[in-house]
């Protein structure tokens, strides 16, 4: 048998070459394999390599993941000198440890043809003989291979002739990277499911792929169908704004699994907000397909990703990746509309997002994503991976008014990605032309939302009242919308004169003694002109005054109500009673802060007036009582009869402890 060895491709032991001998080489993870892989998608007992005659047949020991050969996955082959196997995540090339310059792309009769050599060397007429025998026969039998089929993939057919790795003219990419022979130069598990190198190429001899890895003896556990893997640069390129790109990969799917290239354009520094990601619909690609993204990067942007998103919805999913190019050029598609005010949507494609002028909150809208998408996609989307172009829609932007026109294509609804404390202050007009606080997390009824603050003050108009629904996650606010158009107001002159002029009323009216208009005009600023932050903080603020007050005045009623206990006087509590009168008055029952408490205070006081109302009425029957019987026993008559009369009149007899009239019994 020749001298065989296998080599290992990826990983920190790359460049090792171990030998092939006679007996079985057994792979995998655990200590007591020939070769062991560290990898922890390699199974513990993986695959082995045994000798069966002169042909050395690689046999997979019911792994987990797999073993592949040319991306396929086997169970058993004959090996081939230049086979490149993919065990877990790493690679080993099976090759002739002699150089005897075989052909790696030489087939399915490679090792056939080795085996004929080493009979000619020996001079042996018979082994010229032998050499003819198994050409022909070799000839003969693969046209019955391919008519018959792979007879339980204990063979393979004759491997497809590789092309050449594909070379881009002025790729910006390194060869190496650009190539996805290796994963060098690429991260590969940007999301649940990692990708990995494999053999199943669009050019050259590798690439990269992504599958369901299933739970292996030790009981790790699978990733679930529906999940997805994200490829990216492991650095991304240096780009300068304003410049046209364009980013293309050749992509292939099996089984059901869709895939889409994208192309992200941000800033170096991590402080800015912004991050813009535009590509192609995430799709099945049945064969071998360039797809390609053009971007236009943005103002304040200096770098491009790479991504590939692949969702598997089955477990028999799988997604090939190969042959990436970045390359200066194509039609620009960049978008900056901007407002009187300093605000500007920018972004390119299907990526917009608002920036505010304020250097301190320079974010208004950081991003439009859908708010709805196919099952298939709900993972990606509740990780917050989804952007409008996986669902094939675009995004059209114009100023309009104060604000701007967003019209979505092929969505039903859309979420707008907002600054985390965009939710505190939240306040939403449910179509009937009044604003009222709404929580931030909750779902809602508007035709209208106002949120943010100063510089990222906005509101989204709708063109009727809809169901929204307020979510924080990932440290961004949401508000998802069932509707493809939004009109986005980011300017309130208008809005900030009508407060302003209420404001002003309000102020004059607390100067003048007249508490009560002053909280009625704040009130009609925080019902239909909240628009302008820094208007509606001096109504707050008047506001805060104003109840300020009406408290202290609530406080000193509960004073004078804990005096007249104390001292236990009727006219304590009468200046209760007539005190919660005149606050009342003063303020506007709709305006006070707590009216239910404060008219609480006021009973309590009519309660205590009408106990000394009883001890009183009860002393003075008792009394002119007294009276009238003295008078009987003096026979007086006429005096006794004068204070009964009083008595029938003013002190009637109470019949299940009813209350005198307040002004009844008085001398």
């Amino acid at each position: 048998m020749a001298n065989y060895v296998l080599e290992i491709l990826d990983g920190d032991r790359a460049g090792e070459v171990l030998p092939v001998g006679q007996s079985a080489l057994r792979i995998g993870r655990k200590s007591g394999n020939d070769l062991v892989l560290a990898d922890e998608k390699t199974s513990g007992v993986h695959c082995e390599i045994a000798p069966e005659g002169d042909r050395l047949v690689l046999k997979d020991l019911g792994s987990t993941n797999g073993t592949f050969l040319d991306g396929k996955r086997i169970t058993e082959v004959v090996l081939t000198p230049g086979d490149v196997v993919t065990v877990g995540r790493l690679r080993v090339q099976f090759r002739d440890g002699d150089d005897t310059g075989v052909s790696e792309d030489a087939g399915e009769f490679s090792l056939r043809q080795i085996d004929a050599a080493r009979l000619q060397k020996k001079g042996s007429p018979i082994g010229l003989m032998l050499v003819l025998l198994v050409v022909v026969g070799g000839g003969a039998g693969a046209w019955w291979w391919m008519q018959t089929g792979d007879a339980g993939d204990v063979r393979r057919r004759a491997a497809p002739q590789r092309r050449e790795v594909l070379n881009v003219d002025s790729n910006l990419l390194d060869a190496d990277i650009a190539s996805c022979e290796s994963d060098l130069g690429w991260s590969l598990d940007r999301g649940p499911i990692a990708f990995r190198p494999s053999g199943d190429a669009h050019t050259g001899r590798g690439g990269l792929s992504v599958f369901i890895e299933r739970a292996d003896e030790d009981g790790e556990r699978a990733a679930p169908a529906g999940d997805f893997g994200i490829l990216r640069l492991a650095e991304p390129l240096k780009v300068l704004a304003g410049s046209t790109m364009t980013v293309a990969a050749h992509c292939q799917t099996n089984s059901g699994g869709v895939v889409g290239l994208r192309a992200v354009s941000f800033a170096e520094s991590a402080e800015s907000p912004f991050r813009f990601v535009s590509g192609t619909p995430i799709a099945t690609q049945e064969s071998w397909q360039r797809l390609e993204a053009v971007v236009t990067v943005p103002d304040g942007c200096s770098r491009l990703q790479v991504e590939i998103v692949a969702v598997l919805p089955s477990e028999d999913a799988e997604v090939n990746v190969d042959d990436v190019a970045i390359t200066a050029g194509g039609s620009p598609n960049g978008v900056k509309v901007k407002l009187d005010s300093g605000l500007t949507a920018f972004g390119f494609g299907g990526a917009v997002a608002v920036r505010s002028p304020d250097p301190q909150s320079p974010a208004a809208v950081i991003a439009v994503v859908p708010g709805a998408v196919p099952a298939a996609l709900a993972g990606l989307a509740s990780a917050g991976q989804c952007v409008l172009t996986d669902v094939g829609a675009t995004l059209q932007v114009t100023a309009e008014g104060d604000g701007f026109q967003f019209e979505a294509s092929d969505v039903d609804a859309m979420s707008f990605v907002l600054p985390a404390d965009s939710g505190a202050g939240l306040m939403v007009d449910d179509g009937r032309g009044v604003f009222a606080s709404a929580p931030a997390a909750s779902e809602f009824s508007a035709a209208k939302v106002l949120f943010g603050s100063f510089g990222t003050r906005g509101m989204l108009r709708f063109e009727a009242p809809i169901k929204v629904l307020g979510s924080t996650d990932g440290g961004y606010y949401t508000l998802t919308a069932p509707a493809p158009a939004a009109q986005l107001v980011v300017g309130f002159r208008e809005e900030r004169q009508q407060a302003g002029a209420l404001v002003r009323r309000a102020k004059e009216s607390v100067n003048e003694g007249r508490p009560k208009d002053a909280l009625d005009a704040v009130r009609e600023v925080f019902e239909s002109w909240p628009m302008d932050s820094a208007e509606l903080a001096d109504a707050q603020t008047l506001r805060a005054q104003v109840l300020g007050a009406q408290a202290a005045a609530a406080r000193a009623l509960e004073q004078d109500f804990e005096q007249a206990g104390f001292f236990d006087t009727r006219g304590g509590y009468e200046r209760v009673v007539e005190g919660v009168d005149q606050l009342v008055a003063l303020y506007g029952e709709d305006n006070m802060e707590d009216l239910a408490g404060t008219m609480a205070l006021r009973e309590r006081a009519e309660q205590q007036l009408r106990a000394f109302d009883r001890t009183t009425y009860k002393a003075q029957r008792e009394r002119l009582t007294a009276l009238a019987d003295a008078f009987a026993a003096a026979s007086e008559p006429g005096l006794q009869k004068m204070v009964r009369d009083y008595i029938s009149r003013f002190l009637p007899e109470q019949e299940g402890g009813e209350e005198p009239a307040r002004d009844g019994g008085r001398d």
